[in-house]
């Protein structure tokens, strides 16, 4: 059931990293179940990284891998750029919402490296301007969010990963042998609801609605719009008018006024609620 998801620049040897951790599980749990899912094994071509649209038919493709193989004795290594953190979050929501651990492995070489590396590549490598532009756009994991936790970070002029030496240890240790982190509810009922309540409550839904808004403006549909360090909200293809946005808001304000959420949850919970009523109206 657990998730381990790999992520680094083009060209950085993460599948190289993704092969050795299969090796290394394969010896130390050979009871588990190991799937592989990457854009090698789905044929995801690197062209989809050019147009948007193209790349989130990509995205759904992995997410989907993903929950297909996911079993209570089988481990899915996600061997890719992974380089939105919306993405890795989504990622993480799925092993919460299955109960099961979950880990980042940040394969850190450097860029010139890469570059280096990539122009090595005989077969298919990665043209300069889309290279340059998927650096660009990596969004680096980050431990202290809860979506890129626990987070190893290998450095490409580690070793090759054995069961007994570099991260392994604690990454086998942390999928295998760590309770499962209880989901954290959106809404936590409390007996009064004070005024200030109210007045946060209103403030920080506009605040993401906010948010939602200027991004689309700047960067089009089909984002991943992180909205606190506990949530983001994944939206559509399609443009959301702020009609519809603002309706959704009063009917979460609505809801949520008799029954109080904790004020450090207000934006995640919102964020919630968005992905789970986007396309249903």
């Amino acid at each position: 059931m657990p998730i381990i998801l790999i992520t680094g620049y083009p060209c950085s040897g993460k599948t190289t990293r993704a092969h050795e951790i299969i090796a290394a599980f394969t010896e130390m749990a050979p009871d588990r179940k190991l799937h592989l899912v990457s854009d090698d094994t789905l044929d995801i071509d690197k062209s989809v990284y050019r147009d948007a649209k193209q790349e989130k038919m990509a995205r759904a493709n992995i997410m989907s891998s993903i929950k297909r193989y996911l079993s209570r004795e089988a481990i899915v290594i996600v061997d890719g750029l992974n380089y939105i953190k919306g993405f890795r979050y989504q990622i993480f929501c799925e092993a919460k919402a299955e109960k099961t651990t979950y880990a980042v492995v940040h394969v850190g070489t450097p860029v010139e490296v890469c570059q280096a590396w990539n122009a090595s590549v005989d077969k298919n490598p990665w043209d300069k301007d889309l290279f340059d532009a998927l650096v660009f756009r990596y969004e680096e994991p980050n431990g202290m969010n809860r979506w890129d936790s626990p987070l190893y970070t290998l450095p490409y002029s580690d070793p090759a990963i054995t069961p007994n030496e570099g991260i392994f240890p604690p990454l086998f240790d942390s999928i295998i042998h760590s309770k499962v982190k209880p989901p954290n509810f959106a809404t936590i009922l409390k007996p009064a609801v004070s005024t200030d309540y109210i007045y946060e409550l209103d403030k920080q839904t506009q605040e993401v609605v906010k948010r939602i808004v200027e991004l689309q403006q700047e960067g089009g549909p089909g984002q991943t719009v992180v909205v606190c360090t506990e949530g983001a909200v994944v939206l559509p293809v399609e443009n959301v008018a702020i009609a519809q946005l603002q309706r959704l808001r009063r009917n979460f304000v609505a809801l949520n006024k008799v029954r109080q959420i904790d004020g450090g949850r207000i934006k995640s919970a919102f964020a919630e609620f968005l992905n789970r009523n986007f396309g249903t109206e």
